[in-house]
């Protein structure tokens, strides 16, 4: 699998890819517990689908593969695509948010879950605008879940523990989805909610370690294209 310009600047070059489809993986009933666990930060979510410890340890074992980095690819209203990928250096692993466009061009890296973490990707209209956009291969509440880690805003509303919950019993969580939802939507491992605006026609993020922050590394260009990215597809005019 090749995102254009996701492994560029690494040192030794890869001589082969370890990027892989995930979406094979997606299909386990483990695997929504694995990375709400792994990726989201929840430490009851386990517990929420009563998952076997031993199977779910191995699942995880096999997405932390240093070998094979899996990618969980959303298609996007405007035809771009959301990467969410396993990086598996070791000593130097994360999680990747990355948009590949469709016009071309190197993908954008959105945010990074590490310890030297960038981000969040999204705003909370953001990912349910992401969310309801049309996917024949998965449902609201998994779209919403897959992105829900790289979120973070100061604005967001109270229902949104509800939103998540119901999510959560959507994909076969069987108690305590409130808990797993404070919990996803709560976690400080990375970054604190912070505050979003519209600056020249993009959303923009005015917490400091954002790649969407105004005068980084992206160009305006590029936050009016995620933007446009992340807007619902009636803004955009496809359905």
């Amino acid at each position: 699998m090749i995102i254009p310009g996701y492994l560029d600047g690494y040192e030794p070059p890869f001589l082969e890819s370890p990027l892989v489809d995930g979406s094979e993986r997606m299909s386990s009933p483990l695997f929504w517990p694995a990375f709400l666990y792994t990726v989201g930060g929840s430490a009851s979510a386990p517990d929420a689908f009563r998952s076997d410890p031993a199977d779910l340890s191995e699942l995880i074992d096999s997405l932390l593969d240093p070998r094979h980095w899996p990618v969980f690819s959303l298609l996007l209203a405007g035809r771009d695509r959301l990467h969410v990928v396993m990086r598996n250096l070791e000593d130097e692993g994360g999680i990747d948010y990355v948009l590949e466009p469709c016009a071309g061009g190197e993908a954008l890296q959105l945010a990074a879950l590490e310890g030297h973490f960038r981000g969040p990707a999204l705003a909370w209209p953001e990912l349910v605008a992401v969310a309801q956009q049309p996917d024949k291969d998965h449902t609201p509440a998994q779209r919403l879940l897959l992105l829900l880690p790289a979120c973070a805003d100061s604005d967001r509303p109270s229902t949104a523990v509800d939103t998540v919950a119901a999510a959560l019993r959507s994909i076969g969580a069987r108690s305590s989805e409130r808990q797993v939802s404070a919990e996803l939507l709560d976690s400080c491992r990375y970054w604190a909610p912070c505050q979003w605006a519209t600056v020249n026609g993009a959303r923009v993020c005015l917490g400091s370690h954002a790649y969407r922050h105004p005068g980084g590394k992206l160009s305006p260009i590029d936050l009016r294209r995620i933007s446009d990215a992340f807007r619902s597809s009636e803004s955009t005019g496809r359905r």
